[in-house]
């Protein structure tokens, strides 16, 4: 279960940010998030993202209920991050993610949901993906596959912070606005190739790359070895390589796509919906 983030935001040690965030998933904790059903999560999150994109569609160009995922799952992450790196050894004497391999339980409860939210979602990205491109369905089954797995084993807390992914979808899903000029387009298609380098090129990698050499280290300990399958490891570097290998594929294809913009052979504001991804120079 989940630590009382209220009770830890009052922890002498911490630095004001860390309270602060402690302080906002308290909000969660006073609902039971600690405890909800993760399953029920993912169910419940499927049908508000429904609802908000029967009602909204993609008014004025955005992609609402994707934008409304992004924010929950990108900032989200972020705060997870953040507390992972400058809160966990201060509130539990031990670090991310070792604290996590040795079965210490997710940190906040924000830790713990996050992933089943995701995972909901992700049923949506396999459904647009049948009119998208293969990659891209591919991209949604991989999404629901790794969250579900991670779940079902009563370890969503060790997956959450690769959902860091999701900051580079915020600006992808009000690309296509159509009420801002050209010159704000270009900013929004700018800041997404940006934010696509930094969060799932550079830093995540390294993140899952700390977390596999952690699951190796501590692979023949009891506090390990009691808590997940032998299975657990190979299955988490699978999941990561097939991660990783999937959005170099897509960077592969921002670039192409930025250069076409920059020669002058695609116009800012044109050919800006996700399918156009796949056109080739």
């Amino acid at each position: 279960m989940a630590l009382m983030s209220a009770e830890l935001a009052q922890h002498p040690g911490l630095e004001p940010i860390s309270k602060a965030i402690l302080s906002l998933i308290a909000i969660l904790d006073g609902y039971g998030a600690q405890t909800w059903n993760l399953r029920l999560v993912g169910l419940a999150t499927v049908l508000t993202l429904a609802v908000v994109r029967s009602l909204l569609q993609k008014k004025r160009g955005i992609d609402w209920y994707a934008l409304l995922h992004a924010l929950v799952s990108g900032l989200g992450s972020i705060a997870c991050v953040y507390l992972d790196y400058f809160a966990s050894e201060a509130l539990t004497g031990t670090t991310e993610p070792l604290r996590s391999i040795q079965c210490q339980g997710p940190l906040t409860s924000l830790h713990r949901i996050l992933p089943a939210i995701t995972m909901g979602y992700s049923m949506f990205d396999i459904l647009d993906g049948m009119t998208i491109s293969v990659d891209f369905a591919l991209h949604g089954a991989a999404t629901f596959s790794v969250m579900a797995f991670f779940c079902e084993h009563n370890a969503p807390h060790i997956i959450a912070p690769m959902l860091l992914m999701e900051v580079s979808t915020i600006p992808l899903t009000i690309v296509r606005a159509d009420f801002v000029s050209e010159t704000v387009t270009a900013s929004i298609q700018a800041s997404f190739a940006i934010f696509f380098l930094i969060f799932r090129v550079v830093m995540v990698p390294l993140i899952w790359g700390k977390l596999i050499l952690t699951m190796v280290e501590q692979g023949s300990t009891d506090a390990y070895t009691s808590c997940f399958p032998s299975y657990f490891m190979p299955v988490a570097f699978g999941f990561g390589m097939v991660f990783h290998s999937l959005n170099a594929f897509w960077f592969y294809k921002i670039i192409k796509k930025i250069r076409r913009k920059m020669r002058g052979i695609e116009k800012v504001q044109a050919n800006n919906e996700l399918k156009q991804l796949k056109k080739e120079d």
